[in-house]
Order: structure tokens, then C-alpha cells, then sequence
């Protein structure tokens, strides 16, 4: 009898589930700006990748007596490349000014993005603007081998505009349809994944006022079944 209790915990022990990612430590090491592009400035770099499906990695800040640093706009946005596809993934006004985030997906890497640096042969690209400017031409990107490239899975990050407000945006899992940001002083925002037709490039964004205290974000499927949750 010892010997099958001993057997059916271990069994057991085998099925737990790891602890999500150390997110409270990375909340009090301060903000890191996502980005996979290094030219890109004024952006730090913040990557985190999902160990387990419906896991998340989150990435936000505490505003010290400076301020948080700002991102620079004003950059033109990149001339149209043959055969890209881009969807915009959300738009609106956050605290007076107008803002957009645009995803795109580059078959061949242009040939002026990010001279000497070495990517996969395609480019999936999340592009932020503030007042009809952007954060850079092509925004945060990453290397992809094509449509179908689940590399960008997993990517949570948050961006500063000048106004002092922020834009959450993610690349989540492709089972992730919807997702609610909770506030300490606000009611909830709750943010629906757009993906381009054709390829397994999706995310989603979600404006976070300047004074505002994040609580919680959940993340759902398409019949509302939790598939992830992280306290912020």
C-alpha cells in the first residue's frame, strides 16, 4: 500500500502546474518599453515568452519623481511595400490626444528597415502613432519565416506616449480572443484581438489613462473560458 500511495503522488506531483512569471518583480524593477527593433529610440526592450499555453508575461512600471522616459514621434510612416498586409488593431483618443496601432506583415524585409541588421526573410511589424505621428517607420518588429510564424507569440508590453498615458499591446496566444484590463480607480477596458487575414500574425491593445492604476488583465477565448489571468 506504501509503495502505491508513494507511486500516485509522484504521478501527482507530475500534473502541477508551475507558478506564473515573477511578474510582481518585474512591475518593481520599473518599466520596460517593448521592442524587438534596437534602432528603434526612446524604447527599451521587453520580451517575455510564454511557458505554458494561456501563461502571460506583463510588463508595466512605477512613475518616479521624473516622470516616465517618453517615447519620440514624429518619424514618417515607411513608403508601401509589395504585397504587405496590415490591419490596424485598435484607435481612439487616450486623454485628449488621438492615437492608432497599426499590425503589418512584410513578405520581403524592406530594404531600408534597420540597415545591417540581420532578420528572418519576412517582418511582422506593431506601429504606434500620436497625433497622425509615429513611434518610428516600422514601429516594434520582429523576424518572421513567414504568414504562418508563431514566433511573435507571447510578446506583452507597454508603451508611454508623450501625454503621459500608456498602450498596452500583446501578441497573444492564437486561442486568446478578448482581453480585460481592471483598474484600482476605473472600470474595466476590455480589448478584442484583430489578426491579418491569412497568416497567424494577431494582437491586441489596450489605452491605459495616465492616472490610472492597473489591477488585473484576463485574457478569454471566443466562448469567454478564462485562458490566462495576471495580477499587475
Amino acid at each position: 500500500m506504501t509503495d502505491r500511495l508513494h507511486d500516485a503522488l509522484a504521478r501527482a506531483a507530475g500534473r502541477i502546474t508551475p507558478s506564473p512569471a515573477p511578474v510582481t518583480e518585474i512591475l518593481r524593477s520599473g518599466r520596460a518599453r517593448r521592442t524587438r527593433r534596437r534602432a528603434l529610440t526612446g524604447v527599451a526592450a521587453c520580451a517575455l515568452t510564454c511557458a505554458l499555453a494561456g501563461a502571460l508575461a506583463l510588463t508595466s512600471d512605477q512613475r518616479g519623481p521624473a516622470g516616465p522616459p517618453r517615447v519620440q514621434f514624429g518619424a514618417a510612416p515607411p513608403p508601401p511595400v509589395a504585397g504587405q498586409l496590415s490591419q490596424v488593431v485598435g484607435s481612439g483618443v487616450l486623454d485628449g490626444a488621438d492615437w492608432s496601432v497599426t499590425l503589418t506583415y512584410y513578405p520581403v524585409v524592406p530594404a531600408d528597415y534597420a540597415p545591417g541588421e540581420r532578420t528572418a526573410g519576412s517582418l511582422v511589424c506593431l506601429r504606434t502613432a500620436f497625433e497622425g505621428r509615429v513611434t518610428s517607420p516600422y514601429g516594434d518588429c520582429a523576424g518572421v519565416k513567414g504568414p504562418t510564424d508563431t514566433g511573435p507569440i507571447g510578446m506583452y508590453g507597454q508603451h508611454t506616449l508623450p501625454n503621459g498615458a500608456d498602450l498596452f499591446v500583446a501578441q497573444p496566444a492564437a486561442n486568446v480572443a478578448t482581453a480585460t484590463m481592471s483598474f484600482g480607480n476605473a472600470a474595466p477596458t476590455t480589448a478584442t484581438t484583430v489578426t491579418i487575414p491569412g497568416t497567424a500574425f494577431t494582437a491586441y491593445v489596450i489605452p491605459v489613462p495616465a492616472a490610472s492604476h492597473q489591477s488585473a488583465l484576463d485574457e478569454y477565448d471566443t466562448e469567454h473560458h478564462p485562458v490566462g489571468h495576471q495580477n499587475l
